[in-house]
């Protein structure tokens, strides 16, 4: 028999199953969101999420749709499927017992879009090219991130903060959510570089056949990966992220022992050609950016490239093929780290100064910082263990517990958070697909046996992963969103993994019987019911994005006083987003700028029930009931307000005014009885101050500095000062108001200060005038009316008041 004969009869390879078009799109939606979405400020604000989840949602029903064609119409096959599902399920079921219903249903939308690239990336990855082509559009969003970090710092592009301080912020704003970012995208470049390396430079033969032996050593495509890897590093080291580069160690020391043997050396090396010259250039750049400098400063850069490509080169043509060779034995990595650990620790004790300087560097006093933040955390998630407080719920209720007055609306922990917004069932469930995700690697991993490419990749993944759930224990890193994508799009390459390396072509010929079967109709029952789940949340979010544009309408016509028209953009963006607190707030405002004093009440109220722990809203409720004459349920919510932030100083202000002008307006209504409880809690106020300010530590005051200590203001004192004048306590009257206008006089009165001043020069001129001393009564009006003409006449008014009994 000929070979000719011989090639006719023999059995053909199978071939790879063509792409469905709807996945070829899907895969380019899904690319999108990895790519673009870091330049959406991080895709931290629910403006670019709502976009975002749309792209992501339509990719989602593509793959489906692409599956279902082929008969593959189960939804969940692994239990990480399961898992990742569980995330937003949760956020939806504590949603109904949310304390802030907006930013509830902001946080649904955000773990819709991870659940749906999960799901989408999962049944895209066919193979491990796929992998690759996913991996090369997060590396390139990664370099071009780099790039708007250098170019902001040196003003050739303008990002709102992206360079503060002498640290690089870029397209994230956020440097410890950028280093994370940076140092996941990193990893992920080094397998490309070491994967490039093992390609070789390609076939020239067409286009250079005359080409020497040397060229065909060189690897056109590392080089490429080389200068992007070093513009990542140097970046990395510029964010100057304290959690950045403990992960960095962390994630080093774990891929020592999880790397393949025959990789480590190589990719050690690579971690020096980008990361000593990264880190070199970057502390140059900064300073030359920082003195504007800008071309000095780019050409700091230039010289970092050349040397990273040239350390390319001199592998190439030198060392390529030899590396192999070299076995670098496990112990001495960590006697390396043993001796680097006791020559630090020599030179900090003979050089003391420079402990202070290195705590200074730091930042020590942010990381005790977060030590309350876990504490108040913990506190919220034992108060409501089950269902938790639902999305957003941090950010609505920790100053009812924080201990002492600090501003964060993130945990900084991102399992926290999970914990205060979903309680127990959502922690359970991160927890469960991490170690989902660690089994089913761990399970690839070792099921490649001798084949080093694959467990290479399944490491780096692994890594790159971890890189972004280490750091996120102590930041609240993945609030922003792209860096949850990529994350969730990690986990979802690891399970499509699995789907591949299991799933093995057959050769085998169906019979006739298996054939028909094939052939069956595909039941529309799975597609419809995704379809609609798809459509109704799509149209969900089309809903919420159409509220913020009426909202930005409405604002923009407030601006130009137009207040009817304001309100109806403002009803409008109502219908559309019914959860949104805040537009029932200003809903209520323009209500009470009309008149409409019952209608801001209901406003108000609504606004209340939506956000149930914002002091600010309840301080707009309590003016909405004084302005319908409901002067006891203005006092509760002022004082609920208080309850809620108490080491806010505002909201003391707020029920010491609302609480003095319930009791003016009680006695101006000839209901001196009803006067006089209020004006007692008025006087109470400045002791309320005091002894809150008892509890705090003497730790807790020396983290206390985004304002001064909390002591009674001057609003306080004035309105404490008139309730007691009016209750007859008139020597305690005079001495606070004595206290109170002294020190105002004493740096001069401002125009922010004049009414208030006046207002109390009243009330010291009633005491005086109770007192019988009516030359010192006059003395105080006369002070009065230099700032408010209007004083004398009001004064009159308040003579002819009733007395409290």
């Amino acid at each position: 028999m000929s070979k000719a004969q011989v090639s006719r009869t023999s059995v053909a390879a199978p071939k790879t199953a063509q792409v469905p078009f709807s996945h070829q799109v899907a895969f380019w939606g899904i690319a999108g969101l990895l790519f673009f979405t870091p330049f959406f400020r991080g895709l931290f604000f629910p403006p670019e999420q709502e976009k975002a989840m749309i792209v992501a949602a339509l990719s989602f029903w593509l793959v489906y749709f692409g599956l279902w064609l082929r008969n593959k119409t189960r939804f969940f096959e692994q239990p990480l499927d399961w898992l990742v599902f569980g995330l937003p399920a949760a956020y939806c079921l504590s949603a109904f017992v949310a304390v802030n219903q907006g930013l509830a249903v902001n946080e649904i939308v955000k773990a819709g879009i991870c659940f749906t690239a999960f799901w989408s990336v999962s049944r895209l990855v066919t193979e491990e090219e796929v992998v690759r082509r996913i991996l090369k559009v997060i590396w390139a969003s990664g370099v071009f991130v780099a790039l708007a970090g250098l170019g902001t710092a040196t003003g050739i592009i303008n990002i709102r903060d992206g360079f503060l301080s002498g640290r690089i912020y870029a397209s994230f704003q956020y440097p410890n959510a950028l280093a994370s970012y940076l140092l996941c995208v990193l990893i992920l470049g080094a397998y490309l570089w070491v994967y490039s390396l093992e390609r070789g430079s390609g076939s020239l033969k067409e286009i250079w056949p005359a080409r020497p032996g040397w060229v065909d050593r060189l690897g056109f495509m590392s080089y490429l990966y080389a200068a992007g890897n070093f513009l990542i590093a140097a970046v990395f080291w510029g964010a100057k992220s304290n959690g950045g580069i403990l992960t960095l160690i962390i994630i080093s020391l774990l891929m020592v022992f999880g790397v393949p043997r025959e990789k480590r050396t190589v990719l050690f090396l690579h971690a020096l050609q980008v990361g000593i010259p990264g880190l070199f250039v970057v502390l140059q750049f900064i300073n030359e950016a920082t003195a504007k400098h800008f071309n000095a400063a780019w050409l700091w850069v230039l010289l970092g490239l050349v040397v990273a490509v040239g350390v390319q080169v001199f592998h190439d043509l030198l060392l390529k093929g030899k590396i192999k060779r070299i076995r670098i034995p496990v112990w001495t990595w960590g006697a390396g780290l043993a001796v680097l650990a006791a020559a630090v620790a020599a030179t900090l004790v003979l050089r003391p100064s420079l402990l202070q300087k290195l705590q200074a560097l730091i930042h020590f006093r942010n990381a005790v910082e977060r030590l309350y933040f876990y504490r108040d955390a913990l506190e919220m998630i034992f108060a409501r263990p089950v269902l938790g407080w639902g999305g957003g719920g941090w950010q609505e209720a920790y100053r009812h517990f924080q201990h002492y007055l600090y501003n964060s609306t993130q945990v900084h922990g991102y399992y926290f958070q999970v914990g205060v917004e979903t309680g127990i069932i959502g922690l359970l469930i991160i927890i469960g697909i991490w170690l989902a995700f660690l089994m089913r690697a761990h399970r690839i991993f070792h099921g490649a046996g001798k084949d080093t490419g694959r467990r290479f990749l399944v490491a780096m993944l692994t890594s790159a992963a971890l890189s972004v759930g280490i750091h996120a224990a102590v930041d609240f890193n993945l609030s922003l969103t792209a860096l949850a994508l990529v994350l969730f799009a990690l986990f979802g390459i690891v399970a499509g993994l699995k789907r591949a390396y299991e799933e093995k072509p057959t050769t085998e010929i169906k019979s006739e019987k298996k054939l028909r079967r094939a052939k069956k109709p595909v039941n529309p029952t799975p597609l419809v019911a995704v379809s609609a789940v798809t459509l109704v949340f799509v149209c969900g979010v089309f809903s919420l994005m159409t509220a913020n544009n009426h909202a930005l309408k409405a604002d923009a016509a407030l601006q130009q006083k137009s207040l009817d028209k304001g309100l109806k953009a403002m009803m409008a963006a109502r219908r559309c987003n019914p959860f949104n607190a805040e537009y029932d707030a200003l809903i209520s405002r323009i209500y009470l700028a009309q008149g409409n004093y019952e209608q801001a009440l209901q406003a108000a109220d609504s606004a209340v029930r939506k956000s149930k722990y914002s002091s600010v809203r309840l301080a707009e409720l309590a003016s909405a009931y004084q302005n319908t004459g409901r002067y006891e349920d203005a006092v509760t919510a002022a004082e609920k307000a208080v309850a809620d932030a108490p080491f806010q100083i505002q909201w003391y202000d707020n029920l010491s005014r609302v609480t003095f002008v319930s009791g003016y307006m009680q006695l101006n209504d000839k209901k001196p009885a009803k006067a006089k409880p209020l004006f007692e809690r008025a006087v109470s106020v400045p002791g309320m101050i005091r002894s809150k300010m008892t509890a705090v530590t003497a730790e807790e005051r020396r983290l206390w500095v985004v304002a001064p200590l909390m002591e009674p203001t001057l609003t306080v004192k004035m309105n404490a000062g008139g309730a007691l004048c009016f209750l007859g306590r008139l020597a305690e009257s005079a001495k606070l108001l004595d206290e109170a206008l002294k020190e105002v006089e004493k740096e001069g009165v401002s125009e922010q200060e004049k009414e208030m001043y006046a207002e109390g020069c009243l009330w010291r001129a009633l005491a005086a005038d109770k007192q019988g001393d009516k030359s010192l009564s006059q003395q105080y009006l006369e002070k009065g009316k230099q700032h408010v003409p209007d004083v004398e006449a009001w004064y009159a008014q308040v003579e002819k008041l009733p007395p409290v009994k």
